[in-house]
């Protein structure tokens, strides 16, 4: 039951719908990885596929900073875990939502890694994925946390800076 209410609590307050649907996206990617087909044969291919290695290599690594900087208290769910408090040092200094922003620019290195024009469209598409769920989290995390309107208005770019 939620707090709320008197009715069982459906999954939809937590945003069970938004964790499917990233699963499926997830899918996606990784079919797009293994089955699809690389662009072969253009010149400098190797320096595109070079460059797209250390992108996907910066973005793994931006997403695990993230977690190092907020902790373990983390959920794929919008809807924050019981017991979070506001983080604003690491990487949510620059942007509201690091993690996304590391696996999209993990996801766009993989596609130039892999010269694979399909995995490079998944990246704009988790983009705006990311940007609908997150404001999503953000009406549910301006209700639940104390300062976050403060540091949204601090800290503008939810994904990535002076785009979005």
């Amino acid at each position: 039951m939620t707090e709320d209410s008197t009715r069982p609590d459906d999954g939809e307050s937590r945003g069970v719908g938004w964790v499917i649907s990233q699963g499926a996206l997830f899918a996606f990617f990784l079919v797009a990885v293994f089955l699809g087909d690389s662009t072969d044969g253009l010149p400098g291919l190797i320096y595109v596929q070079s460059f797209g290695l250390l992108v996907s290599v910066f973005g793994a690594f931006f997403s695990g900073w993230s977690l190092m900087a907020h902790g373990w208290n983390v959920s794929p769910f919008p809807k924050p875990v019981e017991g979070a408090v506001l983080v604003d040092s690491g990487p949510y200094r620059y942007v509201r939502h690091p993690m996304y922003t590391g696996i999209v620019v993990f996801i766009l290195g993989v596609g130039l890694a892999y010269a694979n024009p399909t995995v490079l469209m998944s990246s704009l598409t988790f983009l705006v994925f990311f940007v609908a769920k997150t404001g999503r989290e953000e009406e549910m995390l301006v209700g639940t946390l104390d300062g976050y309107r403060k540091y949204r208005s601090a800290v503008p770019w939810r994904i990535i800076p002076y785009i979005v």
